[in-house]
């Protein structure tokens, strides 16, 4: 290879130098601007709404709770019963 040839090589595996851009300081403000917007844009629930929820995801989640827990003991019960079987 030649000289020319391995410059063009070598250039191709440079990666590309791009212009500077803003600064990180302005970076994170504009990010902080955009996210204060979005936040501004939330429709927050109120009091009733977020008690009335929680209150539901509770006992949905002690009901699913006992339903495998009694549907564990019958499995159990149940293996516990062949086994001695056999």
């Amino acid at each position: 290879m030649g000289d020319s040839e391995n410059k063009e090589v070598s250039e191709q595996n440079e990666p590309k130098k791009t212009e500077k851009t803003e600064s990180g300081s302005k970076k994170k403000n504009k990010r902080f601007q955009g996210l204060k917007a979005e936040f501004k844009r939330i429709i927050w629930p109120d009091q009733n709404t977020v008690i009335k929820e929680t209150t539901a995801v509770v006992i949905v989640t002690v009901i699913l709770g006992a339903v495998i827990a009694l549907l564990d003991l019958i499995i159990k019960t149940g293996l516990d019963k062949i086994l001695q079987i056999g």
